[in-house]
């Protein structure tokens, strides 16, 4: 056989080789879906009633009804229609992973990841396996039980990393400032009474004038009174609420009860502890608010014309 032929069949072997490979490619490829098998607007679409995410170290219990509430606290308002906002929004992108090995690294493992289950009217609309933050808003996602790792944009991954803490509605008070006719203080020290009438406000019984910025400042720590943070069921347990530094009560037009506070100084001097008469949780509040709630009846008196 000569030089020539030889070298025209060797191309010819390496140009199957070729075209071998390329087409074992293009079949795997074809086999490997851009975007996930699965869809999350469909299970947003669906009348969620629960989500459970479980983590390494936490369990969360969203459920739905009249309110939303979490692990049996109440949840913040917003609760269910962000997560049914989050479903629609989430975006799932390319393929990342097909083996298991990389679970973990990836952080969708058993250990590593979080798995979000979604239900509608008691049966798994959707389960996921959700991964911590990569970036702000990106993740790496998997269906509970499949293989395949997806890159998961939108804020579904912020929702599924929150602690239960943040799930908690803050709000002590709902109370708009303007909402407000009334207020009674009572101190250690001093017990006074704030009405408003259309004048403004003055002290009672005496009908002094006050100090309009003092008040204001008050107002604007009640309107809306948002906590810190929330007291352990264990610690709030063990809290005497003796002695108080303060009670709060709040009254509307004709005097119609709008809330009852008790406020405890908290032992390492950081805040307040803070309780409504209607409820048993303990919110924690800042120095800052708490003390600007117990304005001393001093710094509310009218000093201008002094």
């Amino acid at each position: 056989m000569s030089d020539r032929i030889l070298k025209i069949l060797v191309s010819a072997l390496g140009l199957l080789v070729v075209g071998w490979a390329i087409a074992t490619f293009a079949t795997r490829r074809g086999d490997a879906p851009e975007s996930a098998p699965f869809d999350l607007a469909s299970a947003a679409e669906a009348q969620l009633d629960s989500v459970v995410v479980i983590g390494a170290t936490d369990t969360i219990r969203l459920h739905g009804g009249a309110a939303w509430t979490v692990n049996g606290k109440e949840a913040i308002p917003e609760a269910g229609r962000s997560l049914s906002h989050a479903l629609e929004a989430a975006r799932i992108g390319q393929l990342a992973s097909r083996s298991p090995a990389n679970h973990e690294r990836l952080g969708v493992g058993e250990r590593s990841g979080r798995r979000v289950t979604f239900y509608s009217e008691g049966s798994v609309e959707l389960d996921l396996i959700i991964g911590g933050k990569q970036t702000f808003d990106q993740s790496y996602v998997r269906r509970a039980g499949d293989d395949e790792v997806y890159v998961l944009r939108g804020s579904l991954v912020n929702l599924a990393n929150r602690g239960v803490n943040e799930w908690r509605n803050k709000q002590i008070l709902t109370t708009l400032r303007g909402d407000i006719y009334g207020i009674e203080i009572d101190r250690p020290e001093e017990s006074y009474s704030l009405q408003r009438d259309t004048t403004g406000w003055h002290l009672e019984p005496a009908g002094v004038e006050v100090d309009d910025l003092a008040v204001s400042s008050m107002l604007n720590q009640l309107s809306g009174l948002t906590a810190l943070g929330f007291v352990p069921d264990t610690v709030a347990d063990t809290l005497t609420w003796e002695p108080l530094a303060g009670r709060v009560r709040l009254a509307g037009p004709g005097g119609a009860p709008l809330g009852d506070l008790q406020l405890y100084e908290r032992e390492d001097n950081t805040g307040y502890y803070v309780r409504r008469s209607d409820s048993p949780v303990v919110f924690t509040l800042s120095n800052l608010s708490g003390d600007q709630i117990l304005t001393p009846l001093e710094e509310l008196r009218e000093t201008s014309g002094e």
